[in-house]
């Protein structure tokens, strides 16, 4: 059971016209007797109902009330109130057979009630309620007391008084443990919590692997994401000369949405990490180290509210002395200490995000992403006044794009991000994904950003299709084609797999790769989509080789004939077996035969095969290639007069519902 801000004892100044709160917190060895003689009190009750449980004498103890109530919550942290069990009462008393049937005080007091029904039509009064309880209780064997007790056994004022751990508190704990939650109370009830960090004390205590204000701010966003807490970055500007500084600003619960308490405790966690109270571990408790990140805040405030009113709550190294520290780092400190940047610690700060990443990982996997590479978490983008960190980053070659997915928050995030964004709208390497619902309210940037539109999640394609149409360089590319290098290439090897295509002809698709080899071929070196360019004196070699083997055995499984294939000639070791099929395919003398989706024959069929080309699966080089397929013949249709007729009476037909 938690107090809140409004319960603590505290103080309210003002300051340059600006309310500022001091909360009380409790010093060391401050109100140890008091609390000490509150824990005796407890211990005195255990085992005993609520009922005997005196608040004013449990406040006279402490000697203030509002100091009492907070430490009365705070000692349910190891004393709770417990009802006793039914079946535990019911062994210490010698009621009836009948009772057992009884499992609860509900039940009893229903029993009751159809006793009173019955003998007495519904109604007891003052008069008659003692002689029905006396007759009950002999009915059931037990003594009218016993029989009140059992009714009232569900209440809280029969409650037991029980301590939860082994051994009681010490007065040290008890006030550590107020304090950490006064602390906690204040950021239950905060807008914004602001940090000034100076980037330099970082690299002086080696608190990352690099020292730029980048590494820094990475290390604060991966931070925020993994607690949960949303967050802000600004770059301080300073005189020349002096140290770099951040402004970390973590939104509080009067700025999201959810549950204040659940989103209050991940910021008051991600606060106290930052603030590294609990970053010195026993064994160095007794040197006199300051932590490396509270060197490195140059100031903490909060902005706190209650009763109306917004306050400045000051946080600094003094107050971080009062809370508690931990034994040991948890998981996510370790995880941070290990490697921030690792791939397996992305985080995301929505669905939409991370279902994006993985449809664009799954692309990639496929070679459908036109050669662009995801990078979650990229470098921030230094603004005059602020900093602004994309969600993704897209490379390729020399080339970086940005990624910016906008949400429909709050109007206060729409106009944070607004403000970024103009004064990014002169870079042209920042790609805008906005919700439908929001499109109005962002439609200010939509002329100065590629704008992709979206509707529940962010599509990886629709992404690519915007890449393609605001940063195509393919005519860029055709122009670093060495046409001598990769004709020789060819000639040497004799086969240049499409894959191997794709790089030296600098494609990233299927499209530009035919356009790519128009300049390439010649009379010599022909181009085949799945198998590559190649001379074709190679690919008659062979093919008389490969043709004359499997003239000599007839028929053969496929898989033991590309393996016969890929012996014959080096080259073709590392190709795929699609491409050895698509090779195979353009050579009339064989044929393959699938009887089911795993069983491939290969047969040799000499000339017969030609009037069976049909059947077969197979595309013949070419020695020229346009970017655009021919177009395949209509099949002519023998259409009846009176179809004709028919269809034309249909399309000169009007509107029959006017």
């Amino acid at each position: 059971m938690r107090f809140s801000l409004q319960d603590i004892k505290k103080s309210v100044r003002r300051q340059q016209d600006e309310l500022t709160v001091s909360l009380h917190f409790l010093q060391k060895d401050a109100l140890t007797d008091e609390i000490a003689q509150l824990i005796v009190y407890y211990e005195r009750l255990l085992g005993q109902p609520q009922r005997q449980f005196s608040l004013d004498e449990a406040r006279a103890c402490v000697g203030d009330y509002r100091m009492a109530h907070c430490l009365l919550a705070t000692l349910s942290r190891w004393y709770s109130w417990q009802q006793r069990e039914w079946s535990e009462v019911l062994q210490g008393l010698n009621g009836q057979p009948e009772l057992a049937a009884i499992t609860s005080p509900i039940q009893l007091r229903l029993a009751l009630y159809d006793f009173a029904n019955e003998h007495y039509h519904g109604f007891l009064d003052a008069q008659t309620r003692k002689e029905a309880l006396h007759l009950f209780a002999e009915i059931h064997a037990l003594d009218v007391q016993d029989v009140a007790y059992l009714l009232t056994l569900d209440t809280d004022d029969e409650a037991q008084l029980v301590r939860t751990t082994p051994t009681p508190p010490s007065p040290q704990e008890v006030a550590t443990l107020y304090n950490q939650w006064a602390f906690e109370a204040a950021l239950f009830n905060a807008s914004s919590v602001r940090f000034l960090i100076d980037c330099n004390a970082f690299s002086t205590h080696q608190l990352t692997p690099s020292t730029g204000v980048g590494a820094v701010i990475k290390r604060l966003c991966y931070l925020a994401r993994k607690i949960g807490v949303y967050y802000d970055l600004a770059y301080a500007q300073t005189l020349p000369g002096m140290p770099p500084l951040l402004i970390l600003t973590l939104y509080g619960p009067q700025e999201v949405t959810g549950a204040a308490q659940q989103y209050g405790l991940r910021l008051a966690r991600l606060c106290r990490l930052l603030m590294g109270y609990s970053s010195t571990s026993p064994e160095t408790t007794h040197k006199a180290k300051k932590p490396a990140l509270v060197s490195a805040i140059v100031e903490a405030m909060a902005t706190v509210h209650f009763l109306h009113r917004s306050y400045r709550f000051r946080m600094d190294a003094a107050l971080l002395r009062l809370l508690p520290p931990k034994e040991q780092k948890d998981e996510l400190e370790q995880n941070m200490d290990a490697n921030v940047q690792s791939e397996n610690t992305l985080l995301f700060d929505s669905s939409i995000e991370q279902s994006f990443a993985e449809a664009f990982t799954a692309l990639a996997m496929s070679n459908a992403t036109d050669g662009w590479r995801l990078e979650r978490e990229p470098e921030p983008l230094l603004l005059e006044h602020s900093i602004f960190i994309p969600d993704f980053a897209l490379t390729r070659d020399q080339r970086r794009i940005y990624i910016e997915i906008l949400g429909f928050w709050t109007p206060a995030y729409r106009e944070r991000k607004l403000q970024k964004l103009l004064q990014l709208q002169e870079r042209d390497d920042l790609v805008l994904a906005i919700p439908v619902e929001a499109k109005e309210a962002f439609a200010s940037i939509f002329s100065a950003f590629p704008i992709v539109l979206y509707t529940g999640q962010l599509s990886a394609t629709e992404i690519l299709t915007t890449l393609r149409t605001h940063y195509d360089d393919f005519d860029e590319r055709l122009t670093q084609i060495d046409v001598a290098v990769v004709r020789a290439s060819v000639q040497c090897n004799g086969l240049l797999a499409e894959s191997v295509c794709f790089d030296v002809l600098h494609c990233y698709r299927r499209s530009e790769l035919q356009r790519a080899v128009t300049h390439v071929v010649n009379e010599d070196i022909v181009f085949s989509t799945g198998v590559g360019l190649y001379t074709k004196t190679w690919m008659e070699r062979v093919k008389e080789v490969f043709v004359s083997w499997l003239r000599t055995v007839h028929a053969m499984e496929l898989s033991h004939a590309l393996h016969v294939l890929r012996q014959q000639e080096r080259v073709l070791q590392n190709y795929a077996d699609s491409a050895l099929e698509a090779m195979i395919g353009m050579w009339t003398e064989v044929r393959i035969r699938r009887d089911s989706i795993f069983d491939a024959t290969i047969m040799y069929v000499g000339n017969e095969n030609v009037m069976q080309q049909s059947e077969m699966v197979r595309e013949q080089p070419v020695a020229y290639l346009s970017s655009e397929k021919p177009a395949k013949p209509r099949e002519k249709r023998n259409v009846s007069q009176k179809s004709t007729k028919s269809t034309k009476a249909q399309t000169t037909q009007k509107d029959l519902w006017g």
